[in-house]
């Protein structure tokens, strides 16, 4: 909370270590392709095997573009988030609805 509050413009830029020693830094990155193939084709496929053939086999072909746009985006240089731009947040959440959505149809 005290360093997502700092005026980044004027001031001190160093935290005191003191300060620091009780915070932690936690960073995720996106997950694998093969690891989000492997989440989501299973959730899906589940979804789907009660449906015309037709209609389940295209479970891996959604899978496929959904990943390779949702890792373009957020990938991309274009949309990464700054100053002016914050809300460019683009995470597994984001590929979470596009699923449900397509369950939900």
């Amino acid at each position: 909370m005290f360093t997502a509050c700092m005026n980044p413009k004027s001031g001190s830029f160093i935290v005191d270590l003191r300060l620091t020693r009780h915070f932690t830094t936690v960073s995720c990155l996106t997950a694998e392709k093969e690891i989000l193939k492997t989440i989501y084709y299973q959730i899906l496929e589940n979804h789907t095997k009660t449906f015309e053939k037709n209609l389940s086999d295209l479970t891996p072909k959604i899978i496929n573009a959904t990943m390779t746009v949702f890792l373009g985006i957020a990938n991309s240089a274009q949309f990464m988030p700054t100053a002016r731009k914050f809300h460019y947040q683009f995470n597994l959440r984001d590929f979470a609805k596009i699923i449900q959505n397509v369950m939900l149809a």
